[in-house]
């Protein structure tokens, strides 16, 4: 491997030959850059990014040519003016910068080509991308994120990023990308906190929108070569709030009330399965009206299970998430009638459906213990309940699937060590008490 560096006394150079091919486009015979550094390690990172900058600038002369013409020019000039070993500048910045790097670009000009004088002096206007055209740009670069993802799992993670990015907007208005800079982000913050203090937001759904609007405005930021270090004028802006966490069920109110006799006859099967199957099982809402009843309720075998994964319905939360939870008391004859009846194609397109059915069920038949007792709580009972009984907590991250410190070795543990647990806590099925 070349390596493109050279010591001079105590410090490290980048030095590249301008291949012969390139001469009638870079009139240098060298390419010379001090690398500020008298650390050979150092030496040898910086000496392999000034490599992807030259290459890329070398490209570029043969190259040439964008449909967004404005844009890609002024890309090209910060490149190019990286590639005589400064940043880009506009004018008024290279004026006040320090002599010795003022004089340094003066002579840089001298042997450069054209195309490469404009970089170095700082007069290529800067490109204009407005924050209203962020939304836009942002989600093309964000592909990845939706891997696996059905439509309505990617619109909901959209929204909540495009309305934090329109309050941004609303609150400092539709400025380039790169004029924002700290008082944009503490102007931001105080509008947040105007709308905590109104009882309109909470402080953790403010600290998520800060969250949303930094990864935006970071990422976009990134392809358009955009200077700001976005994470650092966004750092100590965390509102003190913690999430307002739904309590549990005690397992009492569970037994004698949500699974007494009659108690769920008011709701339509669909639902009724639904909210048996979380009892039992601690899982998400969405993940079991995600199931397939072919493929993912395994009743044939020794242990009758679930296996919450991707399908063809849905995606997952987090890789974690996959996992195998065996099928005791009530979830298991649930799951029986679930198969029988063509599984959860009620509310398959529409989950938060579901949600709002049962919560509202739950609160006008006095099923919940107080206003903040919703559907998910059974999810935290299922914790504390298997937390009671004293199960390890390797056996109740896998049954919640939870991410567990450290690497990730094995397949885990088996499906009758998590029944047995599962049994010792099961409920009894209503009217048996």
């Amino acid at each position: 491997m070349t390596k493109n560096y050279i010591r001079r006394g105590k410090r490290y150079y980048y030095l590249r030959r301008v291949p012969k091919q390139l001469a009638e486009f870079d009139r240098r015979s060298h390419v010379r850059i001090a690398l500020g550094t008298a650390d050979e390690r150092e030496a040898m990172r910086k000496a392999a990014v000034y490599d992807d900058f030259i290459e890329r600038y070398w490209g570029e002369l043969v190259r040439r040519g964008s449909q967004d013409h404005d844009s890609q020019l002024f890309q090209q000039a910060r490149e190019l003016a990286r590639a005589y070993g400064f940043a880009y500048k506009n004018l008024a910045e290279v004026v006040d910068s320090p002599l010795e790097e003022l004089l340094a670009r003066v002579e840089a000009v001298a042997g450069a080509p054209p195309s490469a004088r404009g970089a170095l002096l700082g007069t290529v206007p800067k490109s204009s991308v407005k924050l209203s055209q962020v939304i836009d740009r942002f989600w093309p670069l964000c592909e990845d994120r939706f891997t696996g993802k059905n439509e309505r799992q990617i619109t909901k993670y959209k929204n909540p990023r495009n309305a934090a990015l329109n309050n941004f907007i609303a609150a400092v208005g539709n400025v380039d990308l790169v004029a924002v800079n700290r008082v944009h982000v503490l102007t931001f913050r105080k509008w947040l906190m105007e709308r905590i203090g109104s009882g309109k937001i909470q402080g953790h759904t403010a600290n998520r929108q800060l969250r949303h609007v930094k990864d935006m405005l970071h990422t976009v930021g990134l392809e358009a070569q955009v200077d700001t270090d976005f994470r650092m004028i966004f750092a100590d802006t965390r509102f003190q709030s913690e999430k307002d966490s739904r309590p549990p069920f005690e397992a009492d109110f569970v037994q004698h009330t949500i699974l007494a006799a009659g108690a769920l006859d008011g709701l339509n099967e669909t639902a009724r399965l639904l909210v048996h199957l979380m009892i039992e099982t601690g899982a998400r809402e969405s993940e079991l009206i995600g199931l397939d009843e072919e493929e993912d309720i395994l009743l044939q075998g020794e242990i009758p299970y679930l296996w919450i994964r991707k399908n063809k319905h849905r995606g997952l939360k987090t890789h974690t998430s996959e996992r195998k939870i065996p099928l005791v008391g009530v979830a298991l004859t649930a799951a029986k009638t679930v198969v029988a009846t063509g599984g959860f194609t009620r509310y398959r397109e529409n989950p938060d459906a579901a949600s709002a059915t049962i919560n509202k069920y739950f609160r006008e038949n006095g099923l919940r213990p107080t206003p903040r007792h919703t559907l998910y709580s059974l999810r935290h009972t299922f914790k504390d309940r298997l937390r009671d009984a004293e199960a390890p907590e390797e056996i109740i991250d896998e049954l919640m699937g939870h991410k567990k410190p450290g690497p990730r070795y094995g397949r885990g543990r088996k499906l009758d060590q998590k029944r047995d647990w599962l049994e010792r806590i099961a409920f009894r099925h209503p009217g048996e008490v």
